[in-house]
């Protein structure tokens, strides 16, 4: 499913109406009709629905959400927020389509117009926030700042329609206050203020709901983001037949572990194999060898010479070259410890190797101090850094990655040419060309060591399997997160570990297989 930015849905709107003729007043009224029906699934949950209108498109819905509930015998209640003179051309129809039906609407414009509004603001009222949409751009101050405050400080009950009004539909931040909805029906498609945060902690529960706007008009605005949904990602997971062998599913290499982190190249190791990698070698200093052999007997250890303890020494580094003609996929980086070996393997695997790699981790520590190694790679490069990690790849902070996360995954992916795994509470893959997936399950239980493990382990294995690395990283994040979800919903959020995750994953995996 596309994911769209405020300026993509306008160009989808003008496309819409001056290229096929559809007219606006007829996008309104559809849009309108589709708030209505959800509205009357919450039947049983209001006695009275009150719509506060903003002077916009968003407000032009409410008025024909109040026309629609009207007729079927709903009690509705109708605001608008600012002067009745200021309401736009679409939406000056509707609402004198109201007045002609002698339906009572009150502006809010003043301390005493506040008061009458606000004993509305009732628990058994339904309260719709027809206000901006995705109009909103600025601060909100004013009268609609009071407005939307007392909405969250006295509504019980409030869905909004399209997006939360305060809310960037370009970002997901919030424009000095917003409504806190409890069910937002987005229309035509998501914004990416639907499903990013914070915003999305104020949308509550989104409905997707189409209005008319035929499928070819969103292709051809060329929409790069998408929500991972399960119709994107359950024809990627790789078959299985019947009359098979291990040698069908995939040959992998991960590199990884040291002195006290041990843990994540087993965790590494058996996210890969819970995934469906058919054979794997892992190449470790050997003096974890036999704490390793012990924990996962399944994997192919290679234990190396070390320059010191736990740590791989360069004279290795040629056999680790010449074994590249083996596998099908090579990770690097989970528990290697920050070093000079580290750095200068990577650098040679970049270099010499056409075999596709997945970088994590010190992986990634090393590289960011050399971000020009990329420049002349051979291989596809995966790499999914968390947000501490993104900003010693790109000298950005935290809060400006957080604030912009597509927008830093992508400028990321475009001028180094690779796959970027943006991790986080909302995962961003942004690719070489520009396109996004946004991945929306997962939990606060995945906040936890050895997570970033698991998930490189499960992109590992379907680059193993057959996957190009775009669909090996959107199967593996989604995955990645439902497992955690499956997890959670089995021992809570408080205390999950990384271990569970690996267990999630063949759950996940035959979720996807038996729908």
């Amino acid at each position: 499913m596309r994911l769209a930015m405020n300026y993509q849905m306008q160009q989808i709107d003008r496309k819409a109406i001056d290229e096929y003729g559809i007219p606006s007043i007829v996008l309104m009224e559809n849009a309108g009709k589709v708030v209505v029906d959800e509205i009357l699934k919450m039947r049983d949950q209001y006695q009275k629905v009150v719509i506060v209108c903003g002077p916009g498109n968003n407000g032009g819905d409410g008025f024909v959400i109040a026309r629609h509930l009207y007729n079927l015998g709903v009690t509705v209640k109708v605001f608008v927020v600012g002067e009745i003179s200021e309401l736009n051309h679409d939406a000056m129809l509707n609402y004198s389509i109201l007045k002609k039906l002698e339906f009572k609407i009150d502006e809010i414009n003043d301390d005493s117009s506040m008061l009458a509004f606000e004993r509305f603001l009732r628990p058994g009222n339904l309260i719709v926030d027809a206000i901006f949409g995705t109009g909103m751009s600025r601060e909100v101050g004013g009268i609609y700042l009071r407005v939307i405050e007392a909405i969250n400080e006295m509504a019980h009950q409030v869905l909004s329609v399209d997006l939360p009004s305060g809310i960037d539909g370009n970002t997901g931040h919030v424009l000095g206050t917003a409504i806190e909805a409890d069910k937002t029906v987005a229309l035509v498609i998501p914004k990416v203020g639907n499903i990013l945060f914070p915003g999305s902690d104020y949308n509550g529960e989104v409905i997707i709901k189409g209005i008319g706007v035929p499928d070819i008009i969103i292709e051809r605005v060329g929409i790069k983001y998408n929500l991972i949904t399960k119709d994107i990602i359950a024809p990627l997971v790789p078959h299985r037949k019947r009359n098979s062998h291990k040698g069908d599913y995939g040959k992998g290499q991960i590199i990884a572990g040291s002195i006290g982190m041990a843990g994540a190249a087993i965790l590494a190791c058996r996210a890969a194999l819970r995934s469906g990698m058919g054979l794997l070698k892992l190449y470790i200093p050997e003096s974890l060898n036999t704490l390793i052999t012990t924990s996962i007997p399944e994997v192919i250890t290679v234990p190396l010479s070390e320059v010191r303890r736990g740590v791989i020494g360069i004279t290795n580094f040629q056999k680790i070259i010449e074994d590249c003609c083996w596998p099908d996929v090579i990770a690097v980086g989970p528990g290697c410890g920050v070093n000079s070996e580290i750095s200068e393997l990577i650098k040679r695997l970049l270099n010499e190797s056409e075999v596709p790699m997945v970088i994590d981790a010190d992986g990634i520590n090393a590289l960011s101090k050399s971000l020009h190694w990329l420049e002349n790679k051979k291989c596809p490069v995966v790499l999914t850094p968390h947000v501490g990690e993104m900003s010693r790849l790109t000298g950005l902070s935290a809060e400006e990655i957080n604030g912009d996360p597509i927008g830093t995954a992508v400028r990321f992916s475009k001028q180094w040419k690779t796959v970027t795994v943006l991790k986080g509470a909302r995962s961003v893959i942004a690719t070489p060309e520009g396109e996004v997936f946004v991945n929306t399950n997962g939990n606060s239980g995945m906040a936890t060591a050895g997570s970033g493990d698991v998930l490189t382990g499960v992109i590992t294995s379907m680059i193993a399997q057959g996957l190009d690395p775009v669909g090996a990283a959107v199967l593996g994040v989604y995955l990645h997160g439902r497992a955690g979800d499956i997890m959670v919903a089995e021992r809570g959020e408080h205390g999950l570990l990384a271990g569970d995750l690996v267990l999630g994953l063949t759950k996940a995996i035959r979720e996807l297989v038996e729908a």
